[in-house]
């Protein structure tokens, strides 16, 4: 069972009021944003008639799902999900002003990503539990019922940056570059989303920061102090989303942040994998004592390293040809 932070609905009259206040104060600052940010995308509103028009109608599309639905229940993974969009777009439009980039085009770019990174996810966990969804079929698209692998969402979302940056005509390496630091701190959003949830959780501990999560969580069966792999997430990438900050404007070879930031994870979930326990730490036969995850960390890092040191050995190379 899933925490749910909120419960809401059904609604009385007086909520389509405050739902289209809430509206038409995100379309005030996304035009303001806009307006800063001299955004020309195609989506931005052409002016105050038709937002109104979007503010009244949105409302009460919301008021009548709500009602139609009712209670609807806000779950704390999807909110931190969600607030993690929002500091990555946020982070990437900060980072990226001084390339001429415009918000709306980020907004584009991390739905693309952040849909691309699901799908990709899912599969993979598909994959990695085909036994389960042979016998049950539709439950591969009961995403409600967990089951994201995020190797799967890394690559999935690469693709959709790929994708986006052919259609935009961008290069792919650089928007790479620009992504990570923000990929890393939407990271850590989630793996608190993830500690709430009471997913991803770590083996029996008793350290004195160990911590029982409710019964009501698949963490908490038995009422067992475990340790708080999610939290050590958290902190993991923080501790990366520092590092590429600090690095971004001393690294001039375009795709090198990249590689940095996928050796970086890999070397963090290697560790951190030593301490999880449940679906998100089943053991890989061939490589026992090793979980899939530790054999996916070490075949991506070597192969991120291995491409890294290629590329300045090229980059080196071509240095002194010059001279």
């Amino acid at each position: 069972m899933r925490p749910v932070l909120v419960q809401t609905g059904p609604w009385e009259w007086w909520a389509y009021p405050i739902v289209a206040v809430v509206l038409a104060l995100i379309v005030a600052l996304i035009q303001w944003l806009e307006s800063r940010s001299k955004d020309r995308s195609p989506f931005r509103f052409v002016n105050w008639l038709t937002s109104a028009i979007f503010v009244l109608a949105g409302a009460g599309l919301v008021f009548f799902v709500v009602n139609r639905v009712a209670p609807v229940y806000v779950h704390s993974y999807g909110v931190m999900l969600l607030l993690g969009l929002a500091a990555g777009i946020w982070w990437l439009n900060r980072s990226s002003r001084r390339y001429g980039f415009a918000l709306g085009q980020w907004i584009d770019f991390a739905l693309v990503v952040l849909l691309s990174g699901l799908v990709g996810a899912r599969l993979l966990y598909i994959i990695l539990h085909w036994v389960r969804y042979t016998a049950e079929p539709a439950a591969m698209v009961y995403l409600w019922q967990g089951g994201l692998a995020f190797h799967g969402g890394l690559g999935g979302a690469i693709i959709g940056a790929y994708i986006f940056a052919r259609v935009r005509k961008l290069e792919f390496l650089f928007l790479a570059d620009l992504a990570v630091a923000p990929l890393a701190l939407g990271y850590a959003f989630t793996r608190v989303g993830c500690f709430l949830n009471g997913c991803c959780y770590g083996s029996e501990s008793e350290l004195p920061w160990a911590v029982t999560f409710p019964p009501t969580t698949e963490a908490g069966v038995g009422g067992i102090a475990r340790h708080p792999t999610q939290l050590y997430a958290v902190v993991a990438n923080l501790i990366i989303f520092a590092i590429l900050v600090r690095l971004q404007p001393r690294i001039k070879t375009r795709g090198n942040l990249f590689l940095l930031y996928v050796m970086l994870y890999s070397i963090y979930r290697f560790i951190v994998e030593f301490f999880r326990r449940g679906a998100t730490a089943n053991i890989f036969p061939p490589l026992a004592p090793l979980t899939e995850a530790q054999t996916a960390s070490i075949i991506i890092g070597v192969v991120a390293l291995v491409w890294l040191l290629l590329r300045r050995r090229t980059a080196g190379s071509e240095a002194r040809e010059q001279q």
